[in-house]
C-alpha cells in the first residue's frame, strides 16, 4: 500500500495499535506511530501483481520458497508493515506466522512500488525500517520511469548495487537468471497527434 503526501499519523503502543479495527483506513506501524496509508493507482497494482506473478512463477520453479503480494509483516524490531511484494526464502519459512497468516520476522527481499505519494516515505522511512530489521534485499521500483533500484543490506546500511533503466530487463543479484522486463511490459503506448480520421484518398 503506498502512504499519503499528508500521512496521518497517531502516537501509540504496539498494543493499542493491534488492537485498531481491520481497515480502510490501513496503517503501517513504524517506530511507535500508526501511520495511514491509501489504497493504491492502477498502475501501481497492476505492476505490483506482474512483479509478484513473476517472481513467484521463478521463486516456484527453483523451489526456493514463496512470494506474496501485500502480505503483513512483523519485523523483529517491533514494526509493522506492508510491502508491495515479500520473498521468504525455504531457509527463513519458520517466519511464516501460519496462524496470523503473515510474516513474522526478517523476509529475505520486500519490494516497494513507489509513487508521487509515497516515494519519500519509502526511501527514507521504510528502507531505514528495513535496514534495522536486517532485511537483505530491497527493490524500489519506480512506476512512470519504470527504473528499479536494488539494495543489498550491509552493517553500514543499505548498498545500491543496482540501478535498471527499462530499456533493459532488470537482473536481481539474488536470484541467478531472473530477467524482469518491466520496461516492455509497461512502456506508455506513443501518443497519437490530434483525433482527425484519416482523410480518405
Amino acid at each position: 500500500m503506498i502512504a499519503t503526501l499528508n500521512q496521518k499519523r497517531i502516537r501509540m503502543s504496539r498494543q493499542e495499535f493491534e488492537q485498531l479495527p481491520k481497515g480502510p483506513p490501513y496503517y503501517d506501524y513504524i517506530q511507535g506511530e500508526a501511520i495511514e496509508v491509501n489504497r493504491p493507482t492502477g498502475r501501481h497494482q497492476k505492476i505490483v501483481v506482474w512483479l509478484a506473478y513473476n517472481l513467484e512463477q521463478y521463486v516456484s520453479q527453483n523451489q526456493l520458497g514463496d512470494v506474496w503480494a501485500d502480505i503483513n509483516v512483523d519485523l523483529p524490531t517491533g514494526d509493522l508493515v506492508g510491502p508491495d511484494v515479500v520473498f521468504l526464502s525455504k531457509e527463513r519459512w519458520e517466519y511464516y506466522d501460519q496462524e496470523k497468516d503473515y510474516v513474522r520476522g526478517a523476509p529475505d527481499l520486500v519490494a516497494e512500488v513507489l509513487s508521487p505519494s509515497n516515494a519519500s516515505y519509502d526511501r527514507v522511512e521504510k528502507l531505514d525500517a528495513y535496514r534495522r530489521a536486517g532485511v537483505p534485499w530491497v527493490w524500489l521500483v519506480d512506476p512512470e520511469t519504470l527504473v528499479v533500484e536494488e539494495y543489498q543490506w550491509t552493517p553500514e546500511g543499505y548498498l545500491l548495487v543496482s540501478t535498471t533503466p527499462p530499456t533493459r530487463p532488470f537482473e536481481p543479484k539474488r536470484f541467478a537468471g531472473l530477467k524482469l522486463e518491466l520496461g516492455a511490459t509497461f512502456a506508455a503506448p506513443p501518443k497519437q497527434e490530434g483525433n482527425a480520421s484519416p482523410r480518405a484518398e
